[in-house]
């Protein structure tokens, strides 16, 4: 009779904890999650690393290989960056360029316009992927992004993006 109880209690235990909605995936803290994030963890520096796919052509000047992407995001609560202050560049280059787009806070889902300058806005890249509370990102850049012209490939580029919080 133990046994069945000391089974039932675990049972009750473990689905209690199935349903969390804790990021950090409940019991213990840390790892895994629903991919949760909030205002603060997605605000902040990003780092993101770009590896070319073989989608599209790549022509023209488009970025190289390992190109290191720097972004600022300024994340208001309700999910989208504030324009003014969020910027992006490509290292090591000083330009700063513009950025506009959003975070879902419940999946960390995340769609970006990295913008050409802080004034063109008809030339952007589309980063989507994934903000992780843990400060990870993944996804791909497109440039161009639908509807604008190319920042840097003649004819489209697709690459594949890693990322991690700097600040």
């Amino acid at each position: 009779m133990k046994r069945i109880l000391l089974s039932v209690g675990l049972v009750i235990a473990l689905t209690g904890c199935e349903g969390t909605t804790d990021p950090f995936g409940g019991v213990g803290g840390g790892g895994g999650g629903s991919g949760a994030i909030t205002q603060a963890q997605a605000s902040g520096d990003w780092s993101i690393t770009l590896r070319r796919t073989s989608t599209l052509a790549c022509s023209g000047n488009s970025l190289p290989e390992n190109q290191v992407l720097l972004l600022h995001l300024d994340v208001v609560n309700n999910g989208t960056l504030t324009t003014a202050t969020s910027t992006w560049r490509a290292s090591p280059s000083a330009i700063v360029r513009a950025l506009a787009g959003t975070v879902n806070f419940t999946s960390g889902a995340t769609n970006l316009t990295l913008f050409a300058s802080a004034t063109n806005t008809t030339s952007g890249m589309e980063l989507i992927g994934t903000l992780r509370a843990a400060g990870t990102f993944s996804g791909t850049v497109v440039d161009p992004a639908a509807g604008l012209t190319p920042v840097f490939s003649g004819s489209g580029c697709e690459y594949t993006a890693t990322g991690v919080k700097t600040g």
